[in-house]
């Protein structure tokens, strides 16, 4: 009786069976093949990472069908079909996959890949400073190879860290130190100098900043306890940087006091000395403004300059000029024979190609002075050349004001500025007549090139063969916050004596602040061996 049983209910389920087929619709799922992605793909830091992608199905391949998505160490980087991508992945070996996803369907085909990431910073380059969405950021471009693009913003995007809020200055170091916190590149943001590397243009370690700890662990004396750092200026100064001598000089302005330090090093002998001197107030005591200068730097050999000696400041509380000796602790002293300037702060100074002579623009919001002055460089001089205001003449504001970039010739006696939207050539010998600078000076205007009329000049840098000059320009109009997703910060390269256009790089930044040609190498004159 069992057996009866279970043939039955074995017939039964196979009537069931065969009255259930055909009752399915069944349908080929469509495999998605991925070409032109190598498993190991080769780029440069912050190029352009091109990866154009074919695919092929069994059943279609159109690429409207799909959607894509690529991811880099974990992070989505792109959701195109072929990726067009910043290299801003960290140097080495980076995992990386090419997601397709049928719309239709939701099936996904896979490509897992490397990427090796080598460095494309090491050699020149131009650097921006730029103010982007409220805060600083970077833009790099390399010019050791031929084609390549602009890396805008590179910074935050390669570090996942902020650069700061209020940037104002790019500074350059050519003396390598075993640490390599003073050498390098220093970013001025947010009254602090924070040290990158000028190979990999991010941060040499964590949080690393010039500040007064490294003073004084190069000083012989302490100072008592420092809460702040409050930098409003700095400048670094290379004297010597040949393969048997190095030698430069580090001022800062900070806490409203002076603070420098002197390097001097011979490889070859094992041979590295430095002389720090620290909190260098002015007599009174007073605000210091955010310039130095000094009254000759000349050059010496073929890649040198002879060391300085007397630097000069200006305090705003007496409106009056300064000077430091850079060679020896003594307090800094005035110069009282220049004159008195209540009310104004010094917005710009620097030597000229004539020995002991030298330019200081002030300015107290509405008026703007420009002084030709006669200073000793050294304190042997201070006899045979006395402090001397050769020339004071007012500038309308509108050829200069506090918003000028200035630039003076190493060795003639024209000196460029930009103001506005205009860029300005004058010859510093007028000033001996008393003739100031104004529209006469005016050799362009970006109106020239294309611009609207109220685009800006925010900073400028010449190359060091001073054969071409960068302009930073600004298309935000007011916004000085550089707000907004567009990019509007432009850089401008013309030719420095014709003003013909050499390139145009357009949308690479945030609002300018600043530029630089990012040497390799030093080079005083852009020359090896001075030819």
């Amino acid at each position: 009786m069992k057996k009866i049983i279970t043939f039955l209910y074995l017939l039964i389920l196979a009537n069931a069976c065969y009255d259930d087929k055909g009752n399915y619709d069944y349908r080929e799922i469509n495999q998605i093949s991925i070409q032109n992605i190598d498993s190991l793909v080769l780029c440069d830091q912050m190029d352009l990472l091109s990866i154009p992608v074919t695919l092929e199905g069994t059943q279609y391949s159109d690429s409207n069908r799909f959607t894509y998505m690529w991811e880099v160490n974990q992070k989505v980087v792109a959701t195109t079909k072929d990726l067009n991508v910043y290299a801003n992945f960290p140097l080495g070996i980076n995992t990386a996959r090419f997601v397709v996803t049928d719309k239709e369907l939701g099936t996904k085909a896979f490509k897992n890949f490397r990427i090796n990431v080598s460095s494309s910073t090491a050699g020149d380059g131009i650097l921006v400073l730029s103010k982007y969405q409220g805060h600083a950021e970077l833009s790099f471009k390399r010019l050791d190879r031929e084609g390549s693009t602009f890396t805008p913003n590179y910074y935050e995007a390669l570090t996942g860290n902020r650069l700061g809020t209020n940037p104002r200055k790019i500074h350059r170091c050519y003396i390598p130190e075993a640490a390599n916190v003073n050498s390098g590149l220093k970013i001025e943001t947010d009254h602090r100098l924070k040290c990158l590397s000028e190979e990999t243009l991010v941060e040499i370690g964590e949080n690393k900043y010039l500040d007064h700890n490294f003073f004084i662990s190069r000083a012989m004396t302490l100072p008592p306890d420092i809460t702040e750092f409050d930098v409003k200026a700095c400048w670094h100064l290379t004297t010597s940087a040949t393969t048997t001598s190095l030698g430069g000089y580090i001022f800062v302005i900070a806490n409203d006091e002076l603070w420098h330090d002197q390097r001097m090093a011979m490889p070859a002998y094992n041979v590295d000395l430095n002389m720090t001197f620290m909190q260098k107030a002015s007599p009174w005591h007073g605000q210091l403004s955010p310039v130095m200068f000094l009254a000759s730097l000349t050059g010496s050999g073929t890649q040198n300059y002879s060391s300085p000696e007397l630097l000069y400041l200006f305090d705003e509380s007496e409106g009056q000029f300064i000077y430091a000796n850079v060679n020896s602790s003594a307090a800094n002293r005035a110069c009282s024979e220049l004159g008195i300037y209540a009310g104004y702060s010094l917005l710009y100074g620097t030597h000229t190609a004539s020995p002991n002579q030298a330019v200081a623009v002030l300015g107290n919001g509405s008026v703007y002075r420009m002084l030709y002055l006669k200073l000793p460089s050294k304190t042997s001089e201070t006899a045979a050349v006395p402090f001397t205001v050769l020339a004071d003449v007012i500038v309308p504001g509108e050829v200069i004001n506090s918003g000028t970039s200035y630039y003076p010739m190493k060795n003639e006696s024209y000196m460029f500025f930009a103001t506005d939207n205009g860029l300005y050539r004058y010859n510093l010998r007028d000033l001996e007549n008393g003739n100031a600078p104004g529209s006469q000076n005016r050799i362009m205007t970006l109106t020239d090139f294309g611009y609207n009329a109220d685009d800006k000049i925010t900073c400028m840098t010449v190359s060091r063969t001073e054969q071409e000059i960068l302009l930073g320009i600004s298309r935000y109009g007011e916004d000085t916050e550089g707000m907004g997703e567009e990019l509007k910060g432009d850089v401008l390269v013309l030719d420095l004596k014709t003003m013909n256009m050499i390139r145009k790089y357009e949308g690479v930044a945030g609002y300018p602040v600043d530029l630089i040609v990012k040497y390799q190498k030093y080079l005083r004159d852009g020359k090896e061996n001075g030819v």
